[in-house]
C-alpha cells in the first residue's frame, strides 16, 4: 500500500500510512511466527518418528529372517575342486559331507549327416515317419530342395530334433540332424521303409545288419571258476551262492565297441543270521565208583574219569562285502570287473558299455560272475548284450556324435543318467557335468558360513544403525553456561524412545535356551558383544555391538544347532518358534512397526493430527491479519478524510475572517 494522496491536499502534508500499517500487522503476527514455529517443530518431529520407524523396520527384517522357515543357518554350499569337469548347487537339505566324483563321461546328444546332396537337386515328396527315443515324430514334406526339407522338420519336429543345412562346396549342401536331448534312449529310430528308403538316397542311414549274441542263461554254457560249485542255472536265472563264480561264453568273440551295451538284472539276498551260541565244554558225571565207609558212615563214588569232550574250534573267516559282481573279457585278453550301486534285495537292471570293462577294439567273448560275499547269495537274470548301431536293419551313415549317458562314479557308486544334471544322485545336491576326466575331484558340501555370517552382520549393523539414531535424537549437549542454551535432540526426554532403548538393549544381552545349555545361550559367546573384556567405556558407551566373524564361525562349526536355537527356538515342540534373539526382536519390533496400532505409527499420526491442526491455526491467522491490514487501511481512510474535511473547513474559516475583517 502506497501514501495516501487525498485530493486538495499536498504531499508535504501525507501521512506515511503503509508505513504505519506494516508495523501494526507485524506487531500482531509475533502470534502467527510462534504457530509456524510450532509447525516447523511437530514436522521435525513427525520427520525422526518417520526415520525411527524405518530404522525399526529394517532392523525387525533382518530379524525376522533369522529364525523359522527364512533361517540361514541350514543353508548350504557344494564346491568342486575343479569347476571344469563338475559344478554344484546345494539346497537347503543337504548334508554336510565330502564326496570323491570322477566323471567318466558326460551326456551328449545325437548328432548324423547325410551325403553330400546338389544343392539343385528337387527331391521327391515323403510322409517321413520318424522316433526320437519313445516320442514318435511325424513330417510331411511336399518335395523341393535340401533347405527346404530341413525347414519342414524344423516346423513340425523342432521340439525334438533340430535340422540345418551347410554346403560342404560350391554344388553341394549336406543334412545335419540333431536331437535336442542328450542320453542314449534319444536316438532317431525310422518307423517304416518310405522314411528309410528317403533317407538312404540322401546317404542318412544306410542298411546296416547288427549282430545277435546269445547270453541265454543254460547249464550247458555256464561253467565254474576256481572248484566253485555251489550255483544253480534255472529258466535264464543264475543262483550264486556266497564264494562262488562262473562264466557265461559267447558263441563267437565280438570287439568292444561304445554302442554295445550290456545289460543285466541283479539282486543280493542277505543270508547272514544271528551267530550260533558256541557249545559249553562238556565235564563228566561222576558216579558208582564204589564206596567206602569212615566211622559208620558210607560216602559213595561215581564213575571213573574217562575224557572229558572238548568242542571241536571252527576257524572265524573275515566277512566280505561286495558289490563287484560283474566282468567282462577273454580267456587271455583283458577283464575287467564292475561294482553296481545300489545293490540290495530287489532286482535292479544295470546297464553298461563293453568299452565301460575293455577298451575300444578288445576281444571278449564271455561274462564273468562274481560272488566274492561270506554272507549273500547274488541272482542275475535277464542278460543281454545289444548292438545300439541297429535300428531296425539301419543305422546312420555318418554318426557325427552318438547320443549317450552320462557316467559319474560317487564315492565309488556309479550313477548313470541321460542328462548332465543330476538332482537324485545326493540329497539336495544337483550337479551340473561339464567335462571327463580320469582323475577324481572332490565334492564338498557344507554350511554357508559366507551368507550366514553375513546375515548377522547384517542384523548387528541394522542395531547399531537404530541404536546411533536414537543417540542422536535424544541428546542433550550442554555448554555450561548458564547464559546459554542447552542443545537438544528432536527425541529428547521422550519416554517412549527411551524405553525402546532399554528394551533393545535387554534383548541383545538377555541369555535364551538351548540345546547346549548354559555353555551357549548369549550371544557373547559368539562374537558378538560390545567389546572385549577390559575396553575402554568410551568405546562401548554407545551400546554399539561388534561382531568377530572368525569366533562366530568357529562357534557354529562346534554348535549349528545350538546357534540356529539362539536366534530362534521352539522350546515347547509344537512346531512354532517361541524364543530366542532375533524371535524377540521380531516380536517386540512388531509392536512398535505395526501400521496398525503399532507404537511409533500412532506417533507419526498424532504428529500428523497436530501438523494439520497448526496448520489450520496458521491458514486463521493469516486470514486474521489480512483482514485487521485491511480494518486499518479503511480506518486510516476514514482518518483521512476526515483530516481533509476539517482542513476544508479550517481554510473556509480563514477566507470568511479575512474577507469581513477588512
Amino acid at each position: 500500500m502506497g501514501e495516501f494522496n487525498l485530493p486538495g491536499i499536498s504531499s508535504s502534508n501525507n501521512i506515511d500510512v503503509k508505513g504505519i500499517i506494516d508495523k501494526l500487522v507485524k506487531v500482531e503476527s509475533k502470534k502467527l511466527e510462534r504457530y509456524e514455529n510450532g509447525k516447523d517443530q511437530l514436522d521435525k518431529e513427525k520427520s525422526s518418528w518417520i526415520t525411527l520407524n524405518t530404522k525399526l523396520g529394517n532392523l525387525q527384517k533382518t530379524s525376522e529372517e533369522l529364525y523359522g522357515f527364512r533361517s540361514p543357518f541350514e543353508e548350504k554350499i557344494a564346491l568342486s575342486s575343479d569347476d571344469s569337469i563338475l559344478r554344484a548347487k546345494a539346497s537347503r537339505i543337504a548334508q554336510p559331507s565330502t564326496s570323491v566324483v570322477k566323471v567318466q563321461q558326460i551326456a551328449k546328444n545325437e548328432r548324423i549327416i547325410s551325403d553330400p546332396v546338389e544343392s539343385t537337386r528337387v527331391l521327391s515328396d515323403v510322409f517321413l515317419r520318424m522316433n526320437v527315443g519313445e516320442k514318435e515324430l511325424e513330417v510331411r514334406f511336399d518335395g523341393g530342395p535340401l533347405d527346404r526339407l530341413a525347414e519342414e522338420i524344423n516346423r513340425q519336429a523342432g521340439d525334438h530334433v533340430s535340422a540345418k543345412v551347410t554346403k560342404d562346396t560350391d554344388q553341394t549342401s549336406v543334412l545335419i540332424l540333431e536331437v535336442k536331448q542328450t542320453g542314449e534312449k534319444h536316438r532317431i529310430g525310422l518307423k517304416d521303409e518310405d522314411t528309410a528308403d528317403f533317407f538312404e538316397k540322401i546317404g542318412l542311414f544306410e542298411k546296416r545288419e547288427g549282430f545277435q549274441v546269445d547270453t541265454t542263461l543254460s547249464p550247458q554254457r555256464v561253467f565254474p571258476l576256481e572248484g566253485s560249485s555251489r550255483y544253480t542255472v534255472r529258466e535264464n536265472e543264475l543262483i550264486l551262492e556266497p564264494e562262488n563264480s562262473v562264466e557265461l561264453l559267447f558263441e563267437r568273440g565280438i570287439k568292444s565297441r561304445s554302442d554295445i551295451e550290456l545289460s543285466v538284472k541283479v539282486r543280493a539276498v542277505d543270508l547272514r543270521a544271528e551267530p550260533e551260541e558256541r557249545p559249553q565244554q562238556a565235564w563228566p558225571e561222576l558216579n558208582n565208583i564204589g564206596s567206602v565207609t569212615v566211622r559208620d558212615v558210607e560216602i559213595v563214588g561215581g564213575k571213573p574219569v574217562e575224557k572229558i569232550t572238548v568242542p571241536e574250534q571252527v576257524e572265524e573267516k573275515p566277512e566280505v562285502i561286495t558289490n563287484t559282481v560283474i566282468g567282462i573279457g577273454s580267456e587271455k585278453g583283458p577283464k575287467k570287473n564292475m561294482e553296481l550301486d545300489a545293490l540290495n534285495s530287489t532286482y535292479r537292471e544295470y546297464r553298461f558299455r563293453l568299452t565301460d570293462f575293455v577298451p575300444e577294439g578288445s576281444a571278449v567273448d564271455r561274462i564273468y560272475f562274481i560272488n566274492e560275499n561270506t554272507g549273500r547269495r547274488v541272482e542275475f537274470s535277464d542278460v543281454a548284450i545289444e548292438d545300439l548301431s541297429d535300428r531296425g536293419g539301419v543305422s546312420p551313415k555318418h554318426p557325427v556324435q552318438e547320443g549317450q549317458d552320462s557316467v559319474v562314479f560317487i564315492d565309488g557308486v556309479r550313477v548313470q543318467r541321460d542328462t548332465n544334471t543330476i538332482d537324485d544322485a545326493l540329497k539336495g545336491v544337483e550337479l551340473e557335468l561339464r567335462g571327463a576326466r580320469d582323475e577324481e575331484i572332490s565334492l564338498t558340501v557344507d554350511r554357508d558360513y559366507e551368507l550366514i555370517t553375513g546375515r548377522i552382520v547384517d542384523m548387528v549393523g541394522r542395531y547399531n544403525e537404530l541404536l546411533e539414531f536414537i543417540n542422536e535424537q535424544t541428546k542433550v549437549v550442554s555448554s555450561g553456561r548458564l547464559t546459554e542454551k542447552a542443545e537438544a535432540g528432536i527425541l529428547s526426554g521422550d519416554i517412549t524412545v527411551m524405553g525402546l532403548k532399554s528394551r533393545l538393549q535387554k534383548i541383545m544381552m538377555n541369555p535364551y535356551p538351548t540345546g547346549s545349555g548354559r555353555e551357549l545361550s548369549l550371544l557373547a559367546q559368539i562374537g558378538i558383544s560390545m567389546g572385549s573384556l577390559g575396553s575402554n567405556w568410551e568405546d562401548i558407551k554407545g551400546g554399539y555391538l561388534r561382531v568377530d566373524e572368525d569366533a562366530f564361525v568357529e562357534a557354529f562349526r562346534k554348535y549349528p544347532e545350538s546357534i540356529k536355537q539362539l536366534f530362534g527356538n521352539d522350546t515347547n515342540n509344537d512346531v512354532v518358534v517361541d524364543n530366542g534373539v532375533a524371535y524377540v526382536l521380531d516380536t517386540t519390533l512388531k509392536a512398535y512397526t505395526n501400521p496398525r496400532g503399532g507404537i511409533v505409527s500412532n506417533r507419526i499420526a498424532v504428529a500428523e493430527s497436530g501438523i494439520t491442526a497448526q496448520q489450520n491455526r496458521i491458514d486463521d491467522y493469516r486470514d486474521y491479519l489480512e483482514d485487521y491490514r485491511k480494518k486499518l487501511e479503511s480506518d486510516f481512510t476514514l482518518m483521512q478524510q476526515a483530516l481533509y474535511e476539517l482542513e476544508q473547513n479550517q481554510k473556509s474559516i480563514e477566507n470568511f475572517s479575512n474577507q469581513y475583517g477588512k
